[in-house]
């Protein structure tokens, strides 16, 4: 770590690569964020931030990786449909044959709407994820809290307070008694 120096202290803090409330919380913000991004490389923006806001490097990186080659193509048609939506700009439409040039031509003409759609939805995805994760976190630890008050304020059954609570027809007989 030394050989590192300042690099080093920071990108083998403790609070980047160990789970907690608040920098699980952070990276679903983070990672969440940099997955909706049209853009390449987003593991990597997703590190870089992961560092400046100082949460979860792995959970971040991830995280990225919820638009995958298999999501990627739904994803970013909703996200040009929102966009579009929001400028208030026309769709475009698919023609019989699909061209280089024509590929050259729409993607001038979708870049702005597919970038603040992704914006939009990176936005609104990231913070949901962020709070569900505050929420989840406060239930779970409040549920564990009181799971671990029950199992202390029990006490255990003696085997004197049995034989004092069992019904007694349910004791066996004496020999004397029979007589």
């Amino acid at each position: 770590m030394r050989r590192w120096g300042w690099v080093g202290r920071q990108l083998f803090a403790n609070d980047l690569w160990h789970l907690n409330r608040r920098t699980v919380a952070l990276a679903f913000l983070n990672g969440l964020f940099w997955a909706c991004m049209p853009m390449p490389l987003q593991m990597v923006a997703a590190a870089v931030c992961a560092l400046i806001i100082r949460c979860n490097v792995p959970l971040s990186v991830g995280l990225v990786w919820l638009t995958n080659p298999v999501t990627m193509p739904p994803y970013y048609y909703f996200a040009y449909q929102l966009g579009a939506w929001v400028l208030g700009s026309e769709s475009v439409s698919w023609p019989q044959a699909v061209t280089f040039d024509w590929i050259q031509t729409q993607l001038n003409l979708i870049w702005w709407p597919l970038l603040t759609g992704s914006v939009i939805s990176g936005v609104v995805l990231s913070l949901v994820g962020y709070v569900v994760i505050r929420v989840w976190w406060n239930l779970q630890v409040n549920y564990n809290w009181r799971r671990r008050k029950g199992r202390f304020t029990k006490q255990p059954a003696t085997d004197l307070d049995v034989t004092q609570t069992a019904d007694q027809s349910d004791l066996p007989r004496d020999d004397h008694e029979s007589r």
